[in-house]
């Protein structure tokens, strides 16, 4: 298969959910990145400042990274790069300015046509800073009839901000959805191009190495195709701070970072992949248990009111569906 299961190496932020940028004088958040818009003074200023830049799962990397800090840096919340505006470009530049450890995931030169691009913000930082980057993580071994389809205009479909190329095809030929597991064969294709296309991408970028990690991790890899357990994240993190020649020992955060939105995984996938773990029928949304046949009829008629999600999505994944027989 070729990268038409997986987000390409150029591709920013990596993040499906990723949603219109936020007005800049939102007031509420402001506040909630409080130190980064200069609202409040950074406490133990005196520590060097570690920055961890990137989608969602930067979020959940600085959590972890400032757990295992304990007193050797401090760090930061602030935006994740997809809500980041124009006139968030000055708090930004004085950020860098104060930065120590940049961790930063691969954007683009000139995304959102902005400098937002992971180089152009490394050249704002002190000649004293050191930087590591890690990759955006897209796995969809244990889904893998789940996608990413942007639609310009149109934002994300309802229910999950996913899409399940069953539906799609559905919807594409006017039929009742079936959900039924795709075969052993695909499954493992899927394994095994999620494995290649996480790799090219770190070596493309030069990142800590996610897709070792991923690979050895059975069934405790990732909640949706880019939203990391917890135990991935924990590797990841330690081999940041090992990137960085930082001593600290990251340790598990007391709760789940990225498990808001938790897709099926079928039994035959876990039988495919010869791992063991928890099977599922229904989607987990923010602890409320959702079938797919209601995500299903919440889609098609989306995709009846946006007919062109269908021809993206089935173009940008035409390859992926033969792979699975749909």
């Amino acid at each position: 298969m070729s990268d038409q299961t997986h987000e390409p190496i150029a591709d920013p932020a990596g993040d499906p959910a990723d949603a219109p940028a936020e007005q800049a004088d939102d007031q509420g958040r402001r506040e909630h990145y409080g130190e980064f818009y200069g609202l409040r003074s950074p406490q133990q200023s005196e520590l060097p400042l570690l920055v961890v830049y990137g989608n969602c799962q930067a979020e959940a990397t600085r959590v972890l990274l400032d757990g295992a800090a304990d007193g050797r840096w401090r760090t930061l919340r602030m935006p994740p790069v997809h809500e980041l505006v124009a006139e968030d470009l000055p708090h930004l530049k004085r950020v860098l300015a104060d930065t120590s450890y940049l961790v930063a995931q691969p954007v683009a030169d000139g995304y959102r046509d902005l400098p937002l691009g992971t180089q152009e913000i490394a050249r704002l930082l002190p000649e004293h800073a050191s930087v590591a980057r890690f990759p955006s993580v897209y796995w969809a071994a244990l889904f893998p009839t789940q996608v990413i389809v942007r639609v310009p205009g149109a934002g994300d479909p309802p229910g999950v901000p996913y899409h399940d190329l069953r539906v799609l095809v559905a919807a594409a030929n006017n039929a009742p959805v079936s959900f039924e597991p795709v075969s052993a064969d695909g499954v493992r294709a899927v394994h095994d191009d999620s494995l290649e296309q996480l790799r090219a991408r770190q070596e493309h970028h030069e990142t800590i190495d996610a897709a070792t990690i991923l690979e050895h991790a059975g069934a405790d890899t990732t909640w949706v195709v880019n939203h990391p357990h917890n135990h991935v994240l924990m590797q990841e993190s330690q081999a940041i701070l090992d990137r960085l020649e930082l001593t600290g020992e990251v340790g598990d955060p007391g709760r789940v970072l990225l498990g808001e939105l938790r897709t099926p995984v079928y039994a035959q996938t876990l039988e495919a992949l010869g791992v063991d773990g928890t099977p599922s029928t229904s989607w987990q949304i923010r602890g409320e248990e959702v079938s797919e046949q209601e995500i299903a009829e919440e889609q098609l008629a989306w995709y009846a009111e946006h007919p062109e999600a269908i021809e993206i999505g089935l173009k940008q994944h035409a390859e992926l569906v033969r792979t699975l027989g749909l």
